[in-house]
């Protein structure tokens, strides 16, 4: 672990690299024991084999004459000439001892197998103390009334030696075909990870060229993330475009009330309050509905998946939307409590306080709110009218257009059905301007489900 507690990152190379040698270890470690079991296996059956022939041999070459142990031929086997080969016969019965070169004046250790007349198999201390394994039985033959002990001996060093040398050349096999494996592997994880270096240094390139994207041309598992690395360049570039224009559009709004503050100062020493005071004005509404579209645009994708209940939201601002006019109003909201809006709270209290608000200001006695599901799809409805005077036709669109002051006499800014309207289309919803069964003006806004997104704009 790194200072601080931090835990170290394993790069994707050093895991694959990793992953890959311990299972490579393991393949050729248990490769490894199994062939080294099975080499044993084998020279050992191949040795007790051979010794079971020759003792079948030495049982052909034996014979009597004369009620006397004789052997008609010798046995193929030279090593059994040479005196302490490591290969040995020994035949005996009662006193009579018939055995090979090879023994000298040595002897074996007969052991009477059980039962009688089967094969028997043990390792004793041969001639020179080393080690051998003796095959032995016993065998009737004419003329003699006693069974003749019959035995095969060879020393166990060849086998081992034999067992030693396979194993060394079987762990230089693994050892070459593990390392020629693990540069396999090394060169395959090269290759896989080629395109993950090269989306990287696409993503270096991007700081120079800000404007470039990611190519789409991608592996498919590379290609959903290179998707959504372009979707969130595209975003944050149209966000600064949409900051510049706002920057622009403010300083350009700006520009006629300044000049005429200018012009009105330049007339005399004192500037008339209403000219300020209008002015000023202007300049507020504009300062407000930049600042407004501004938060809105920056901050309603940061809350995506969160979902608030639309009519708790609506009962929280009744109280203080009652208290803030002062007369009595009856304000209700009512509708399907499982409804929900998916994205930044702060954005649905933008929504409804701004509705809920103008319609406080022109209702009569009512102000309604209703919420529900509706369509096949499942679309958010959200309704907010009022008892009031409503609203003609030849207005809608002006009633949207930014400080747009429809009767002076009502206290405002004129921005905020305008800025109602930029958060809507921000969440893909539509808003519609219409007439109340109360009889005054009736808002619906209408959201698509979440994860669906549809074109923006007003109904």
């Amino acid at each position: 672990m790194k200072k601080g507690g931090a835990r170290r990152t394993w790069s994707l190379r050093a895991r694959l690299l990793g992953g890959g040698a311990l299972w490579l270890l393991a393949a050729v470690g248990t490769t490894h024991v199994l062939l080294g079991w099975a080499i044993d296996e084998t020279l050992e059956r191949t040795f007790q084999d051979r010794l079971v022939v020759d003792l079948e041999s030495l049982i052909a070459a034996t014979d009597t004459r004369d009620g006397h142990l004789v052997m008609t031929r010798d046995l193929s086997n030279p090593l059994f000439e040479r005196p302490f080969s490591g290969w040995y016969w020994q035949v005996a019965h009662g006193e009579t001892l018939l055995r090979s070169r090879s023994l000298w004046d040595e002897t074996l250790n007969a052991q009477t197998p059980v039962p009688a007349g089967a094969l028997h198999v043990h390792q004793e201390n041969g001639p020179g103390g080393r080690l051998v394994q003796v095959v032995e039985r016993d065998i009737l033959l004419p003329d003699l009334a006693e069974p003749v002990h019959v035995m095969i001996a060879a020393e166990r060093e060849t086998v081992e030696q034999d067992s030693r040398h396979l194993r060394t050349l079987v762990a230089l096999c693994l050892g070459g075909l593990a390392l020629g494996l693990l540069g396999a592997v090394t060169l395959q994880v090269a290759f896989g990870l080629r395109p993950v270096r090269r989306l990287g240094a696409d993503l270096d390139a991007l700081r120079a060229r800000p404007e470039a994207r990611l190519s789409p041309d991608q592996p498919g598992e590379l290609a959903p993330l290179a998707r959504a690395l372009n979707a969130v360049l595209d975003h944050d570039a149209d966000l600064i475009a949409r900051a510049r224009a706002h920057v622009g559009a403010l300083a350009h709004g700006l520009k006629t009330p300044l000049a005429i503050l200018t012009a009105a100062a330049g007339e005399g020493p004192t500037v008339p309050a209403a000219t300020v005071q209008a002015e000023t004005r202007t300049m507020t509404r504009l300062v407000e509905r930049y600042l407004a579209r501004a938060r809105a645009e920056t901050g309603s994708g940061s809350a995506r998946g969160v979902r608030v209940a639309v009519l708790d939201a609506a009962r929280r601002l009744q109280a203080p939307l009652a208290a803030l006019h002062r007369r009595d109003l009856d304000v209700t909201v009512e509708g399907d409590e499982s409804a929900f809006f998916a994205g930044d709270p702060d954005d649905l209290m933008e929504i409804l306080g701004n509705l809920m608000d103008n319609a406080c200001k022109w209702a009569n006695t009512r102000v309604r709110v209703r919420a529900a599901w509706a369509g096949e799809a499942g679309d958010l409805v959200l309704v907010v009218e009022d008892d009031g005077p409503g609203l003609a036709d030849h207005d809608h669109a002006r009633a949207l257009t930014r400080g747009a002051r429809l009767d002076d006499t009502v206290p405002g800014h004129g921005l905020g059905l305008a800025i109602v309207h930029d958060l809507v289309a921000l969440h893909a919803g539509t808003l519609d301007l219409g007439r109340s069964p109360l009889g005054g003006l009736a808002v619906t806004l209408r959201f698509p489900p979440p994860g669906v997104s549809r074109a923006r704009g007003t109904a």
